[in-house]
C-alpha cells in the first residue's frame, strides 16, 4: 500500500488530481493538503510518505520550501513537481532536492499514472493481491465473517513476522492502510485504529512486542465488527451468534452457558447445534481456536509456556500442555523447538 502526499492549493485540481490518482491506483491511501503549512505539518504526523506530489506555487510556504523541507526529514521520499511556468530557473533552485520528475499543468491523466508507476517502480502483481484482499475483507464486513476475518488477521500478522528480516515486507502497514481505506469509505469512526496506527503502521517485529501487536489487533477486530455487524443488519443463527462471542471474548475464559446466553438459547441445544452443524463439541471448538492462537505465541513472542497459558484463561499450565499435545500431537515445548 502505498501513501501519496497530495499538495496542491487549487481545490478543483486537487480533487482532479486525486480523482485520477484513485481510479489509477488500487493500492495507494492519498493524503491531501491545499498550504505549504498544511503540507508540513503532514509530513510531521504521517508514518511514512512514499511519493509527495507538490504544487510549486502553493501558499507559503512555497513548495520549494516544503520539498526542503521533507528532505529534512527523508531522503526516500520520491517528489513529483507540478507547476503551470516551464521555468529554466525553477528546475535549476530544485536542484539538489532530490525530485525524481517534473510535469507541466495541465498534466494528461494517464501521464500522472505513468509518472507515479515510474517513480514508485511498481508491482502490478502486487497491487492486484492488495485490491482482491481489499475486496475479500469488505465482503468478509458485510456477510458478518468474524472467523475468516480474523483469519485473515492472523496471517498477515505471521507474514510479517515470518519474513521480518525482510525489508521490503510491510504486512502489517499495507492492512492498517486497508483498514483506514475500508472504514474510511463506510464512514466509520474507530478510535482503536487511530489509537495503534502509529505503532503498528511503524512496527519492528521482534519477539518481545509480538503479544501486543496480536492483542491490539484482536481489539481492533472486535470493535470493527462491533459495528460492521450492527451496520449489515444481517441475521446471525444461533451457532453464528455463539462463534462471533467466540472470537470477541477468544483471550477470556469461555464457558458454555455464558455463549449461550448470548446466542439466546439453552446450553444443552447450543452443544447439540455445535456437534450438529460444525461438527466439533463446544469444548473441542473452544481449544482449537485458543491452540491457533498457542501456536501463534509459541512461534513468535518471548512468552513463557504457562504466561502463554494464562493469556489464554487457561489457569492450570498443565492441562494447556495436555489439551495443546492432544490437538497437535506435540507438546509446547517440543513445538517451541521445532519451529524456533
Amino acid at each position: 500500500m502505498y501513501k501519496i502526499l497530495l499538495v496542491e492549493d487549487e481545490l478543483i485540481e486537487l480533487e482532479a488530481l486525486k480523482k485520477i490518482i484513485n481510479k489509477g491506483f488500487d493500492d495507494v491511501n492519498v493524503v491531501e493538503a491545499s498550504k505549504g503549512s498544511e503540507a508540513i505539518q503532514l509530513i510531521d504526523q504521517l508514518n511514512h510518505i512514499d511519493l509527495m506530489l507538490v504544487d510549486i506555487n502553493i501558499p507559503l510556504p512555497n513548495g520549494l520550501e516544503v520539498i526542503r523541507y521533507l528532505r529534512g526529514k527523508s531522503n526516500e521520499t520520491k517528489v513529483i513537481v507540478t507547476t503551470a511556468n516551464d521555468d529554466i530557473d525553477l528546475a535549476r533552485h530544485m536542484f539538489g532536492l532530490k525530485v525524481d520528475d517534473y510535469l507541466l499543468k495541465p498534466i494528461k491523466p494517464q501521464i500522472l499514472i505513468n509518472t507515479i508507476k515510474n517513480s514508485l517502480e511498481f508491482n502490478e502483481q502486487k497491487s492486484h493481491e492488495i485490491k482482491q484482499k481489499k475486496i475479500q475483507m469488505g465482503q468478509f464486513l458485510d456477510n458478518c465473517q468474524y472467523i475468516e476475518w480474523n483469519n485473515l488477521i492472523l496471517e498477515s500478522l505471521t507474514k510479517q513476522y515470518e519474513y521480518a528480516a525482510d525489508e521490503d515486507n510491510q504486512e502489517i502497514f499495507n492492512l492498517m492502510d486497508l483498514l483506514h481505506q475500508i472504514t474510511q469509505s463506510r464512514g466509520w469512526v474507530i478510535e482503536q485504529l487511530h489509537k495503534n496506527d502509529a505503532f503498528l503502521s511503524n512496527l519492528k517485529p521482534n519477539k518481545g512486542n509480538y503479544y501486543k501487536v496480536l492483542t491490539d489487533l484482536l481489539e481492533l477486530s472486535n470493535r470493527i465488527f462491533d459495528i460492521a455487524c450492527k451496520a449489515s443488519g444481517k441475521k446471525l443463527s444461533a451457532v453464528q451468534r455463539a462463534q462471533y462471542y467466540i472470537e470477541q471474548n477468544i483471550l477470556k475464559d469461555i464457558s458454555l452457558d455464558n455463549v449461550a446466553e448470548n446466542a439466546y438459547i439453552s446450553s444443552c441445544y447450543l452443544s447439540r447445534l455445535f456437534k450438529k452443524e460444525l461438527g466439533l463439541g463446544f469444548s473441542e471448538y473452544i481449544a482449537k481456536r485458543k491452540i491457533v492462537l498457542a501456536q501463534l505465541l509459541l512461534r513468535f513472542s518471548d512468552l513463557q509456556i504457562n504466561t502463554i497459558a494464562l493469556e489464554l484463561a487457561y489457569s492450570d499450565a498443565n492441562y494447556f500442555c495436555r489439551l495443546f499435545k492432544k490437538e497437535t500431537g506435540i507438546s509446547p515445548s517440543e513445538y517451541r523447538r521445532n519451529v524456533a
